[in-house]
């Protein structure tokens, strides 16, 4: 059997076709219904089935064509349609000479059976197909025509209608949920900010607490220092032995020891105070000049604190921040130094360049961290010391002030005896 499907919808079509040719029929294709009019007066099929609703030609033209041809009005024609769907439109088609009217969409089985019924019912072509018993008049068939195409035109504006109408309503809910998204961002943005506040004023107390253990061991000595030259005072004058040459020169001891204490204040406020501006500075003389802030400290631990600068460049940002990070390493890493107790503890440090970046590596001999909380360093309120000792801000101020405010990164891995900190900055001049 031979079957002409006039179908505008290629995926239809092709599934139509699919069905057909497993029922072992030949199958001819066409787009619109002139490709299928023409078509038809060249293969002769045993049937047509059609959409209704097509380009150039549609299915009640292509049927009006083909019962006005000689030649093509005994083949079997078929509507096969979604759009005309309504009993007008059926009654219409039959009108013309068609043998059935199928609603789309119909399974494949049934709309086989559909077409065998047709062909059996006309005999397969040996007598004449279904055709108009009485030309129908023009006027009454354009008549009808246009009214269901002006129905169908109606119901499509209405649909247009409906489905703006759904679009603007989906536009209002859309611009509502944008609005309401924008506040809710707005709100986290503060909360965010207000939070990152927070945690740098807690970074800061932190910060406080081991400026006051490092002033502390700063101050011991020259405290000490001055106990003594009181203490001699004192025994020289209860002697008789004081006179206006001791009472000098103990006088300038002291005043020494009062002034460097008093220095050692100013450099700590001036490394605790917050930078106004960012600016241009060499990260290894920032290094050098903290490091005997905590010196001593370090040496009342017994810890070595090493220092090793090679480069002549300048990186963008606040350098007391940037002290302030290092100190934040160094700090971490006398404690790990504490907990393990290894031998010959030391921290050292390497100033160095690679490529366009400033490298800064802290590495101590602390005995690493345990492999389950090396990704976890860096997150806020992360802490493995008591709460007395700390609130874990230190790393994560670090990182939010390295990679945000300086653009570079910072990453932490074990070595074969500690852990070692690597802090990458572009450089932005050399020297």
């Amino acid at each position: 059997m031979n079957i002409l499907v006039v179908e505008d919808n290629d995926n239809l079509r092709k599934m139509m076709c699919l069905t057909f040719e497993y029922h072992n029929c030949s199958v001819i294709e066409a787009k619109d219904g002139q490709e299928g009019f023409e078509l038809a007066a060249l293969r002769k099929p045993d049937i047509i089935i059609s959409d209704a609703l097509m380009p150039r030609m549609d299915g009640f033209q292509l049927l009006r064509a083909l019962k006005a041809d000689p030649v093509l009005q005994t083949i079997p024609f078929l509507f096969y349609s979604a759009i005309y769907d309504g009993d007008q439109e059926e009654k219409l088609a039959l009108s013309l000479g068609a043998e059935a009217f199928i609603d789309k969409p119909t399974e494949p089985e049934e709309l086989w059976a559909r077409i065998n019924a047709v062909m059996n019912a006309s005999g397969c072509r040996t007598s004449p197909g279904k055709t108009v018993q009485a030309k129908q008049d023009e006027t009454q068939y354009l008549s009808e025509y246009s009214q269901i195409v002006a129905t169908k035109l109606e119901e499509k504006v209405h649909e247009l209608e409906e489905a703006l109408l759904r679009r603007k309503e989906a536009e209002d809910r859309l611009q509502r949920l944008n609005a309401e998204l924008e506040l809710r961002v707005a709100m986290e943005v503060e909360k965010n900010i207000a939070q990152d506040r927070i945690m740098s004023h807690q970074a800061r107390l932190a910060a406080m607490g081991e400026m006051l253990s490092n002033i502390a061991h700063q101050w011991r000595q020259p405290l000490n220092n001055v106990a003594l030259i009181i203490q001699n005072f004192q025994l020289e004058f209860e002697s008789n032995e004081l006179n206006a040459v001791s009472c000098r020169e103990y006088v300038s001891e002291c005043m020494k020891s009062l002034t460097y204490m008093s220095s050692t204040i100013d450099k700590f406020r001036a490394f605790y105070l917050p930078d106004q501006q960012q600016q241009l500075f060499n990260p290894c003389d920032a290094i050098t000049e903290i490091v005997p802030l905590v010196r001593d400290d370090m040496a009342f631990h017994g810890i070595e604190l090493r220092l090793q600068n090679e480069g002549k460049f300048l990186v963008y940002g606040y350098r007391n921040e940037f002290a302030q990070v290092i100190m934040t390493i160094i700090m971490n890493s006398k404690d790990a130094i504490q907990k393990a107790t290894p031998l010959n503890p030391f921290v050292h440090i390497v100033c160095t360049q690679s490529d366009e970046a400033a490298v800064i590596k802290v590495r101590d001999n602390g005995c690493g961290i345990p492999p389950g909380i090396v990704d976890k360093i860096f997150d806020p309120y992360f802490t493995t010391k008591f709460m007395a000792q700390g609130v874990g801000m230190g790393l994560y101020v670090s990182k939010m002030v390295v990679e945000k405010h300086m653009h570079g990164r910072i990453a932490i891995e074990n070595t074969a005896d500690g852990a070692e900190v690597t802090i990458e900055i572009p450089i932005r001049h050399k020297k």
